[in-house]
């Protein structure tokens, strides 16, 4: 993969990997770039991990150093996620003859349209990749119609979380950091801030949440390219003093545990959220965008509500909603602790994916 940063499928690979059965896999993980802050979660867990410290311009060195490893190794399958890593990974697997690669993918479309060079290569290495695994049933339309994968190699493997590791306890405590009054109602996103993620959407909506309930605050986790953009549309439409860019954050459990609702705004190519299955592994109602696999998980008005993208009206009503009716808001939250221990737990997720891998080697049908 390309690092380790953080972010969804990177924390995907971070607790699947700890997690496989040491008597039937050896996993190992090679980042093209640099480690990421999510590494040393490998490393720390007994999984092998190495950074190149490559760049783009240095991408015949890695290919000669994935072939290398994996030779070393005598890898028996693959796995390869990211453009860079896509295109390096399944090359170098050829030439280090390695039978079995699969390609995992984490979004479900393009945030920009794939340049010739990317559409011909993928379409060259199609033949040599064995499988396609994705995340959420909405990713189907985009692997096989839009970029051609053959249906038999696609493959949905849900992502799961440890309910172990999740307390749905209430502790409200860290919200005096951001200047948050114990008692006061409080909306949170986990996301990039990146414009796919639309946090301004969500800003707008907050300005109409704040007008129905004042005291109202809203705790922005994450950082990116967009935040400079936001902290300015924060102060334009009045809403800063009750707004925290809290950027990334390692304690994230401990501040879905202290939040009232979790958002989601995101417009586009949102696929299977592992901050969501955080959220609701932390008995927290939520309130999403219904894009990509985000309905697969969410169940309107059971665990939370699911409302259109870049409707910014609709989502305050439904943020309003929750955070006025507390009685509701609990039963949601514990409907979705429920959900993500009988169909989105991590042991479900590891086994499946044991499985399929198994199966791939097995040379049986992966669809």
């Amino acid at each position: 993969m390309p690092d380790l940063r953080v972010g969804g499928a990177e924390r995907h690979v971070a607790t699947l990997l700890p997690r496989m059965d040491p008597t039937r896999f050896e996993p190992s993980t090679i980042c093209i770039g640099d480690e990421g802050a999510l590494f040393p979660t490998l490393t720390e867990a007994g999984v092998d991990a190495k950074a190149l410290h490559c760049t783009k311009r240095q991408a015949v060195r890695a290919l000669w150093i994935l072939v290398r490893e994996m030779r070393r190794a005598r890898t028996d399958v693959v796995v390869v996620r990211g453009y860079s890593a896509e295109t390096l990974g399944r090359l170098a697997a050829r030439i280090a003859g390695v039978r079995h690669t699969i390609m995992w993918v984490h979004n479900a479309g393009d945030t920009a349209p794939r340049g010739r060079v990317r559409i011909l290569t993928d379409r060259v290495l199609t033949r040599w990749t064995g499988a396609y695994f994705g995340v959420a049933n909405a990713q189907l339309p985009y692997l096989i119609d839009d970029l051609g994968y053959p249906a038999e190699k696609v493959r949905v493997i849900h992502n799961g979380v440890d309910p172990a590791k999740f307390t749905t306890a209430t502790d409200r405590s860290v919200l005096s950091e951001f200047g948050f009054g114990v008692g006061d109602p409080v909306a949170a996103i986990l996301a990039a801030l990146r414009l796919e993620k639309d946090h301004a959407t969500l800003l707008r909506s907050a300005r109409q949440v704040i007008d129905e309930i004042p005291n109202a605050k809203f705790l922005i986790i994450g950082d990116g390219p967009t935040r400079p953009e936001l902290e300015r549309l924060s102060t334009a439409l009045g809403v800063a003093a009750n707004v925290c860019f809290a950027g990334v954050r390692e304690d994230v459990s401990r501040l879905l545990c202290a939040i009232d609702v979790f958002v989601l705004s995101s417009s586009t190519v949102e696929c299977f959220p592992m901050a969501l299955l955080e959220a609701m592994a932390c008995a927290r109602p939520a309130v999403c965008t219904a894009v990509g696999g985000v309905s697969e998980m969410l169940e309107d008005g059971r665990t939370g509500y699911l409302v259109p993208a870049q409707d910014p009206h609709l989502l305050a009503e439904r943020l309003s909603a929750v955070l006025s009716d507390p009685v509701s808001a609990r039963r949601m939250g514990r409907a979705g602790r429920e959900r993500v221990e009988s169909e989105f737990s991590l042991d479900r997720s590891v086994a499946e994916a044991e499985r399929a891998i198994e199966e791939l080697v097995a040379g049986l049908s992966v669809g």
